[in-house]
């Protein structure tokens, strides 16, 4: 940067905080992308910004940022490895393999870069890899909870007595740990109770772990319930038709997958995203970008917004969403698990974009999600039973509202019948979504994508009714559930 262009950087910066308090995404992009061009002494601030920047859905910015942060730093492989995680935090997962794998093993320190390495393997499905990782991490660390239970996730721990063993030893070392990290320990100890076919020893460590997350995360239902009415708001039939038929770019680009978490919906992304013109899938958490951008998730919030400022700008904002995370072309999946409070919006201004809603057993579903400890605690209400049906009874009053808004645009797909009939229900996703037939959708555990949510290991078996009355050993232990969601 030459000294002529302080004053300016200098004024950039006075703009700087206003833009982040409270955070305005669009001023925010216009000063950083000019900050960006002066090539702005910001040091470490890069780093903040870039994610903030990828929070916000502007991750092409977000980049840029990480990368003069790299730069500015001299390219250490201290440098590197924090942008590994960045990518890793955008979802670029291989991007973020690549990185680790070409650093050595010493950055930041032996214990950390072993488990950025498991995670990363084991999203990847190299889980022979990530077993290998976090046997290390274990070994240096034993309070390290985290990487117990991505050890658990990694390999099945009831055979294999010797690593038993030595997590029973970690027993001891984890009253020093952080809550979060007792709760994961607590969590991979269950898996190993689970296996051994001790249900009532395994129900008590999932039981800690939840405890210790609820403490930890809590959950506010009054709020859960305000948001799951503010995403019916003011919609049915008519509104939606007259809003969409404002709606002048192409909208069928994105397939949206949604349901209940651990009710199938990872199978049925993976089965799309197997297929040729499906380029890419996630969890994208954009449509809560594109709420906030237009003023909420409601009908009158999209009235007055389309009033405004047209329906397209919100699909071109979209689509370049799109553009900047998964860099290609062709159609996508977006997995996100809040999609059902945003229905409104994707049928008004995304109307060609096929919606796709997953159900499971209410019971089977329940223990999934309280057995399974949801990364940074990003589930809250799944720490408790009484939580879980609350929130529970929320979503099925959703789709019962939206399947008789949409009607047949919304696909209701059994995760029972999908995995007893396979080929006939994949074909309907498929007629569904506008996809031809091709073989290896059949085969959605041969599809070799990154996979990064709780569903990573099973999605990598092929289908089967496994997972299917799960819940049956644990009945009597989720009576606190079936009291409160079928009372």
């Amino acid at each position: 940067m030459s000294d002529r262009d302080m004053p300016a950087v200098l004024q950039l910066l006075e703009q700087l905080k206003p833009a982040l308090e409270p955070l305005n995404r669009a001023k925010l992009k216009a000063i950083v992308e000019e900050l960006v061009a002066h090539r702005a002494p910001m040091g470490g601030q890069w780093q903040v910004l870039a994610q903030v920047l990828a929070d916000v859905g502007e991750l092409a910015l977000a980049r840029a940022a990480i990368d003069l942060f790299v730069e500015v730093s001299g390219s250490t492989h201290a440098a590197l490895y924090r942008k590994a995680a960045f990518l890793a935090h955008a979802g670029s997962w291989r991007e973020a393999d690549t990185l680790l794998r070409a650093l050595p093993e010493t950055v930041p320190d032996p214990v950390a870069n072993a488990y950025s390495r498991g995670v990363a393997a084991l999203n990847l499905g190299r889980r022979d890899e990530a077993r290998r990782h976090f046997e290390r991490v274990t070994a240096a660390r034993p309070h390290a909870g985290s990487a117990w239970l991505g050890l658990a996730m990694a390999t099945d721990l009831a055979r294999e007595p010797a690593i038993v063993d030595r997590l029973a030893a970690a027993g001891h070392s984890m009253e020093r740990a952080a809550p979060t990290e007792r709760a994961a320990y607590d969590y991979a100890l269950a898996t190993v109770l689970a296996g051994r076919g001790e249900h009532a020893p395994a129900f008590a460590a999932v039981a800690r772990g939840a405890q210790r997350m609820k403490a930890s995360v809590g959950f506010d239902r009054d709020a859960d319930r305000r948001q799951a009415a503010e995403a019916l708001d003011g919609y049915d039939a008519t509104r939606i038709a007259d809003l969409a038929r404002r709606q002048t770019e192409p909208t069928d680009r994105t397939a949206f997958v949604t349901g209940l978490p651990r009710s199938g919906t990872t199978l049925v992304e993976q089965v799309l995203t197997a297929h040729s013109a499906i380029d890419a899938g996630a969890e994208t958490g954009a449509l809560a970008l594109l709420a906030g951008e237009i003023g909420g998730a409601g009908c009158p919030a999209v009235e007055r917004h389309v009033a405004a400022e047209g329906a397209a700008s919100a699909a071109r904002l979209w689509h370049r969403w799109l553009d900047e995370r998964f860099r290609a072309t062709g159609r996508v999946v977006d997995k996100s698990v809040d999609t059902s409070r945003y229905l409104g919006l994707v049928a008004t201004l995304l109307p060609e974009a096929p919606l796709v809603w997953i159900t499971r057993d209410p019971l089977d579903r329940a223990w999934s999600c309280f057995r399974t400890n949801f990364l940074g605690g990003a589930l809250p209400w799944s720490y408790d039973l009484e939580d879980i049906a609350a929130h529970f009874r929320l979503e099925d009053m959703l789709l019962a509202q939206w399947q008789q808004i949409l009607g047949e645009r919304l696909l209701v797909v059994s995760y029972e019948a999908l995995v007893d009939e396979p080929q006939a229900w994949i074909r309907r996703i498929l007629v569904h979504c506008g996809l031809t037939e091709e073989p290896q959708v059949f085969a959605p555990h041969a599809n070799g994508r990154p996979v990064a949510t709780a569903s990573m290991v099973q999605v990598r078996r092929p289908i089967g009714r496994e997972s299917v009355r799960s819940a049956e050993l644990y009945r009597q232990f989720l009576e606190p559930f079936m009291t409160a969601y079928y009372g």
